[in-house]
């Protein structure tokens, strides 16, 4: 240590004083505003016991960088991505799949200091200075600048100006500094410096080579390479009095904290409410859709699995056992012994769940750095199959994450035959998802995988190597495939489906031929059954492979077949046990309460009285007062409670029954409805709806229309606009009043609709739109009278309108840029913009409530634009609305509690500090 003492202070590069805009308070001010914007789309983790550690080593590291003003921040966030990341002002983000690749301490402090260097030599304030000054033509900035104000106009404007692109190899220099600060802080802080490269030539998969002079010579040295030469050169160069004496290896301390990040499954924030009036977990709550069903190999046991987690059941009797909450699982098995359950998630996270313990047993997480488009985990869990975006197949070893096997371009593009057939394998790639077809044998022996372009693979897991197949398997591998049992397999022969094979596994003897469609093919647990999706105008259906016919279809494609019984949902939520030769459940479990899905729609009365909510397939109705269901009926997409205290509904078509109109009294419980024309296009606006009458077949090119307005209880016609030109698309809220013609500005006929009214046609003028802004008019729902109306301007597509509502004076769109812009519809002036998601405004006008990250609501007053309250919820939140007068707040959580609030109650300290 005593070396250290003559180790001089590591010293930012020299900068260009002049190419600089932010000092660095205002650079943390913007990094602030940015943040706003960018957390949304991700989760922060903002518990002390997963992030107490890594904040730890952050500062330690952070003391021997130079000191720049910046105050620095190390934050964990939660994506599938193998990433860091730095903010202008100081802040570091790392994901928890960088947590899991990471080995070591020293590797996660050489993370850190890169980062870190990228912040010390304040190339993002640089590089945001030239872009504030090439879109903005700003020269300088005064201290009181509003900076909110200007990120927004720079966002806005991006495409208006056009900027030059970043000086050839600047980006490689910057990534240089940022390796070269990140060393030598991260050595004078104690920490291993060679972990560094170690970590690079991981990320970079450079697999140590750096090239040299001869490579270099002839340009065949890749970037990457040069890059780990260089930090290599720089470990070697470093003073030794500068080399802090290496602290006791603390392996323990980092082992625990990966563990605690790897497990952690909370929402990321602490329960944060005031004001709250009541708190009920609904009686009688909805039930989420069953998306996959499974029987245990030996049939002891039933795993149902909807969009928040997997239930675990009994066979016999059908039982309920325990729940998995897993809210991203993929399709959950047993695996082959049937004593475990097996799944991954999207961002290949795999777990394993022993079942007579009902506890986790392993969890890990496979670090695959470009993600997948499509994944297969086999099912004992020790392998997982990834086919990524470059095409590429790669198979995983679970447990360690190692990769055994890979095949670049898995999928080919080329035919072989003509460029037609790239042509439509290019056109097949961007309307599918699935492109290969990827297939575990069920006793884990043996992954098979088919690009349907002429390339497959098998691979022997045992011995971990390719093997060769005979022809037969080839050809029942062609396209769509499944194992059916360990030793046979069955596909569809693409040019005789007719005769499609069933094949003896990996012999290659042909066993039966029979006549398959061109479904996706999957194995019941029973392999005397596979199932098709879809058959025809069902989801599923499931056939008997002895008999060669069908043996079920199914109105939901979650299934599945052991011995003589398949499982199945009933309409009601229910789960029934069935004979496969009837149609009758022989047994039937109501499953308990599991997390909401995405709603389909909700609606409440204005005094918080009443709830009507759907998911996918079912709905209901609440009286929250006295928290009872007075109403359990099939999906409706659009509600709507008026004043004579009924919910109008539109219920969709569903296998027999059509569209209908449907008016439910949560009082009396009496409903009656009527029927919906399927050739009629009508659009449900609170108590009207809107038909639209088209003149030409080509319904989607909105032209050549009449819009007519209903009165939702007696049908009467309320009023009527003739577009015989290009015309507005409608939008607005189901309960606002006000309906919302969305024009595109080089639309023909919007000259028409603004010689009718001197008002927009004035404000239109005023504005001088550009072809790529909107037009916003504002019509109240009853009469069809202008209310007014307001011009978006786009800056050429820098952002896109996504959804419009409006209420009293006030015109609110939310764009793709996670912001809400407030417009006054009287006047067309932009009032506030503001960072968020999801707006909801009380039909008085007073308050606006906005989601921005998951669990967080804020309310703002529409007087004086300023956050009033703040809320942050333990759970997900699926629904919040407010009662007639703005004063209440009532928000549904996914675990179907529901909170009536003091929507002015919450911190607004802690609101004005995310908003």
């Amino acid at each position: 240590m005593d070396a250290q003492s003559t180790c001089p202070p590591l010293s930012a590069p020299a900068r260009d004083p002049a190419k600089l805009l932010f000092t660095p308070q205002q650079e943390g001010e913007l990094g602030e505003i940015i943040r706003q914007q960018q957390e949304s789309e991700f989760l922060v983790i903002e518990d002390e016991q997963v992030t107490a550690y890594l904040k730890r080593i952050g500062d330690r590291v952070a003391q021997h960088v130079p000191d720049t003003g910046l105050h620095y921040q190390f934050l964990l966030y939660d994506q599938p991505e193998i990433q860091a990341f730095s903010m202008p002002g100081g802040r570091v983000y790392v994901s928890r799949k960088m947590v899991s690749f990471l080995r070591n301490e020293d590797e996660l402090a050489g993370l850190l200091g890169h980062e870190l260097g990228h912040l010390a030599a304040r190339q993002q304030a640089l590089d945001l200075s030239r872009y504030f000054r090439e879109v903005l033509g700003l020269k300088a900035l005064s201290g009181d600048e509003d900076l909110f104000g200007l990120y927004n106009q720079f966002v806005e404007s991006v495409r208006l100006k056009k900027r030059r692109s970043q000086p050839s190899g600047e980006e490689d220099k910057g990534q240089k500094t940022a390796d070269q600060l990140g060393v030598q802080s991260v050595a004078r802080s104690g920490f291993a410096p060679q972990a560094f490269p170690d970590l690079l030539d991981r990320i970079l998969q450079t697999k140590g080579k750096t090239g040299n002079w001869f490579t270099d010579l002839f340009g065949a040295t890749r970037a990457d390479s040069k890059r780990l030469r260089e930090a290599l050169k720089d470990i070697a160069t470093l003073p030794a009095s500068c080399i802090e004496a290496k602290e006791t290896t603390r392996s323990e301390d980092f082992q625990k904290w990966q563990a605690a990040v790897l497990h952690y499954r909370g929402i990321g924030h602490g329960e944060r409410l005031s004001g709250v009036v009541s708190r009920k977990q609904l009686n009688n709550p909805l039930r989420g859709d069953i998306e996959n069903f499974r029987f245990s190999p030996d049939g002891k046991y039933l795993l149902a699995q909807d969009e928040g987690g997997i239930y675990v059941l009994s066979r016999d009797p059908l039982k309920f056992i325990f729940r998995i909450d897993a809210a991203d699982a993929q399709p959950a098995q047993f695996s082959p012994d049937s004593h475990q359950v097996a799944f991954f998630s999207s961002g290949l996270r795999v777990e394993t769940w022993d079942l007579e313990r009902q506890e986790q047993t392993s969890v890990s997480d496979v670090a695959a750095l470009r993600g997948c488009r499509q994944t297969e985990l086999s099912p004992d869990a020790k392998f997982l199959a990834c086919f990524d975006n470059s095409l590429d197949l790669t198979l995983y070893d679970v447990g360690s994450g190692e990769v055994i096997f890979k095949k670049d371009k898995f999928y080919d593009f080329d035919s072989g035959l003509s460029g037609y057939g790239g042509f439509f394998k290019f056109i097949y790639f961007l309307l599918h998802q699935d492109l290969v077809t990827l297939r575990f044998s069920p006793d884990g022996r043996y992954f098979a995988a088919s690009s349907r372009t002429k390339e497959d693979v098998v691979i022997d897991l045992t011995i971990q190597k390719k093997i060769n197949v005979p022809g037969a398997i080839h050809t029942a591998m062609g396209y769509s495939f499944t194992f059916v049992g360990p030793d046979r397999i069955v596909g569809v022969d693409t040019f005789s489906p007719q005769k499609s094979p069933l094949v003896e596994f990996p012999s290659g003897k042909v066993i039966d031929r029979m006549p398959l469609g061109d479904g996706s093919l999957v194995a019941a647990t029973n392999p005397k059954y596979i199932f098709i999706r879809p058959l025809q105008e069902r989801p599923v259906g499931a056939y008997d492979l002895e008999q060669k016919k069908l043996a079920y279809s199914n109105r939901m494609s979650a299934t599945d077949v052991w011995g003589d019984v398949f499982i199945s949902e009933r309409l009601n939520g229910e789960v029934g046990l069935y004979k496969v030769t009837e149609s009758k459940a022989y047994t039937t479990l109501q499953l308990p309460l599991g997390r909401l899905g995405i709603l389909r729609t909700f609606t409440a009365s204005p005094d918080l009285k009443w709830l009507a909510m759907s998911s996918r397939t079912r709905g209901g109705v609440w009286n929250l007062d006295t928290n009872t269901r007075v109403f359990h009926i099939r999906a409706f997409q659009n509600a709507f409670y008026n004043a004579n205290g009924n919910f109008f509904m539109d219920f969709p078509e569903f296998e027999k029954a059509q569209r209908e109109m449907g008016v439910l009294s949560p009082v009396t419980q009496q409903t009656k409805g009527r029927e919906i024309d399927k050739d009629d296009d009508l659009t449900f606006f609170g108590d009207v709806y809107l038909r639209t009458k088209h003149n030409d077949k080509n319904r989607n090119v909105r032209r050549n229309f009449e819009l007519e307005s209903l009165d939702m209880a007696t049908g009467k016609l309320l009023w009527s606009r003739n577009f015989s030109k290009q015309g507005p698309w409608v939008s607005g809220s189901v309960s606002s009043g006000k309906v919302i013609l969305v024009w595109n500005a080089k639309a023909d006929g919007l000259r028409d609709e603004l010689a009718h009214d001197a008002r927009l046609q004035e404000r239109w003028s005023k504005e001088n739109p550009a072809e790529t802004d909107s037009f916003m008019e504002v019509l109240n729902a009853r009469d069809g009278t202008v209310a007014g109306g307001a011009v978006v301007r786009t800056g050429k597509y820098s952002f896109h309108p996504e959804y419009q509502m409006a209420v009293g004076d006030w015109l609110v769109v939310t764009d793709n840029l996670n912001r809400v812009l407030l417009y006054s519809v009287s006047t067309g002036e932009q009032k506030a913009k503001w960072f968020g998601y999801r707006p909801q405004i009380s039909r008085n006008g007073d308050r606006l409530c906005l989601s921005n990250g998951r669990g967080h609501l804020v309310v703002y007053d529409l007087h004086t634009l300023k956050a009033i309250s703040n809320f942050s919820f333990t759970s997900r939140i699926s629904a919040n609305l407010f009662s007639e007068d703005g004063r209440r707040l009532f928000v549904l959580t996914n675990d179907q509690t529901a909170f009536i609030l003091d929507a002015a109650d919450g911190s607004s300290t802690a609101a004005s500090s995310r908003n």
